[in-house]
């Protein structure tokens, strides 16, 4: 996909809580990616960029893995500023794991994570084959082994989905490592957008396995939704 401007992307991987294994993968991937696109990427896990300063020199705000509550709230404020006034923010894989104690940043998310299975093949409904996140799809159904989120709500009312997941493709009641939490959602999305403000907001919940960071309809889905999501 060619687009006539370059994009500047703060790609931030703070955890405070469970550490992914797939960041190293996911940074190299969105390096890799920046290179084709003409972008430039600014690869971090110190939070003090989050100031109204350094913030609105960036197109999009990227959360790599990033888990629980990573930003103080003159931080958070910097963030929900740059949104609103037309910034990015797209998370990868666990934005919904992060900030559960931010009203504002889980309004603009959509939804809070609550338990996963263990990873294992899926088969994904693609919603919507017109946006640049999916467009590259050959058809409806993409079937990959990743690790499947649930979430404390459905979206759907407040987004516009792209992406969801047929629970009976999986052993969606396999809750072992979070006991009580409920699983099974019946309409299942995991890929979604909306506008906050001026800004585009976009949540893949995808990209757990690390084999994922060299699949080319995964990496497309990625480089779709940077550009979207970064667009100004």
């Amino acid at each position: 996909m060619k687009q006539p401007t370059e994009l500047n992307i703060l790609a931030f991987s703070k955890t405070a809580g469970y550490r992914h294994g797939a960041i190293p993968q996911s940074l190299t991937a969105i390096g890799r990616l920046a290179e084709r696109n003409n972008w430039k990427v600014t690869a971090t896990e110190e939070a003090d960029v989050f100031n109204s300063n350094d913030l609105p020199e960036f197109d999009l705000v990227l959360f790599v893995h990033t888990t629980k509550n990573i930003l103080n709230e003159s931080q958070q404020q910097a963030l929900k500023d740059f949104v609103e006034n037309g910034g990015g923010l797209l998370t990868l894989h666990t934005g919904t794991d992060t900030e559960y104690e931010w009203p504002w940043y889980v309004e603009a998310i959509g939804a809070s994570f609550v338990g996963h299975p263990p990873s294992q093949k899926g088969k994904l409904i693609i919603e919507d084959r017109s946006h640049p996140a999916t467009e590259h799809f050959p058809d409806s159904v993409w079937i990959i082994t990743d690790e499947w989120y649930s979430f404390d709500r459905n979206p759907g009312a407040d987004v516009h989905v792209l992406i969801s997941i047929d629970e009976n493709s999986y052993d969606v009641d396999d809750n072992r490592w979070f006991e009580g939490a409920q699983q099974r959602m019946g309409d299942h999305p995991l890929v979604w957008y909306r506008e906050v403000g001026k800004g585009r907001v976009f949540q893949t919940a995808l990209g757990h396995e690390p084999e994922l960071y060299h699949n080319p309809l995964f990496l497309k889905h990625l480089e779709g939704a940077i550009w979207w999501t970064g667009k100004k």
